[in-house]
């Protein structure tokens, strides 16, 4: 064979000087951490935290009956089932064949109005919507929300025009929408019929919270309703109703799931507004809008 290539060569001689690792002419002293070594502390919450936190509520209703303060959450389960009793939201049946019910739970929360007060005790009924299958008890979900764009125009309309501007707020607005599919769910606990009827399930004929169409199935009540009152559904956000009235002035209503801003100069008809909301669904007046999805609304009509 002839002699090698010049470039070959020169790349071989090249490769034979590298330093290979682990020889002795590369070996060198390592370098030691001069940190001081403590033992590791695994992380045990402790009595403190857990009441800081958590508020003490308890996470099941068993915890509840148990709780020192159990004949308190027991009348706020009692007010809950009132409120499910009052709005017919289910009646109980034979489970069909081949139907599985959906399992509920309570969900105990403290509910703190100001500082200087005492917390109120809330309970609320939930089914475990996760265990939903679509196609056999659910279908769309959608359910629009008020866009923040929508209520920033409305605050300034408001401020420029000196318009009224009060604040309602839905009881368990989720109650009230009529359901399209057929769900069924088990009897809540605490509250479970005795004798013949134990075996027997919810047949769920209006929303509740925790199911997953819940939401959808308010604003399609309340979207037929206000509109059956003479309200024109916003072109550019669907949670934006306007009324003419025959002086020329309007009247806005503007809804962001339970929570409702009505705006106007025209008390009268805010007025029969508010009739016919109370006439419809459980509704609570708040006053002058103080407060709104986080933004604190603060007014002075006196100087502009």
């Amino acid at each position: 064979m002839g002699a090698s290539h010049p470039t070959k060569r020169l790349l071989t001689q090249a490769v034979q000087q590298i330093p290979i690792e682990g020889s002795k002419q590369n070996i060198s002293a390592l370098r030691r951490s001069g940190r001081t070594r403590r033992q590791t502390k695994f992380y045990q919450p402790s009595l403190d935290y857990v009441n800081y936190t958590d508020a003490g509520e308890p996470h099941t209703y068993e915890e509840a009956i148990a709780a020192s303060n159990a004949d308190t959450w027991l009348q706020a389960m009692k007010f809950e089932m009132d409120s499910i009793h009052k709005n017919q939201t289910w009646e109980l049946v034979k489970l069909p064949t081949g139907r599985k019910p959906l399992p509920c739970k309570w969900v105990f929360r403290y509910k703190y109005v100001s500082d200087s007060e005492k917390p109120k005790y809330k309970a609320r009924l939930v089914a475990k919507g996760f265990k939903q299958e679509y196609g056999v008890d659910y279908d769309e979900i959608f359910s629009p929300v008020v866009k923040m764009t929508t209520l920033r125009l409305l605050l300034g309309v408001v401020a420029t025009e000196d318009l009224e501007l009060e604040q309602m707020d839905v009881k368990m607005a989720f109650l009230h929408g009529d359901l399209e599919e057929d769900i069924y769910m088990s009897q809540p606990a605490g509250f479970t019929t005795t004798g013949e009827d134990s075996h027997l399930v919810c047949r769920l004929k209006k929303s509740l919270y925790g199911l997953k169409q819940a939401p959808r199935m308010w604003y399609q009540k309340f979207d037929s309703y206000i509109r059956q009152l003479g309200y024109n559904r916003s072109d550019s956000d669907p949670c934006m109703y306007v009324r003419q009235l025959a002086d020329e002035s309007r009247i806005y209503l503007i809804l962001y799931v339970d929570d409702m801003l009505i705006a106007g100069s025209n008390q009268v008809e805010i007025g029969k507004l508010k009739q016919s909301l109370h006439a419809k669904f459980a509704m609570k007046e708040l006053g002058q809008a103080r407060h709104i999805l986080g933004m604190r609304i603060e007014r002075n009509q006196t100087t502009k």
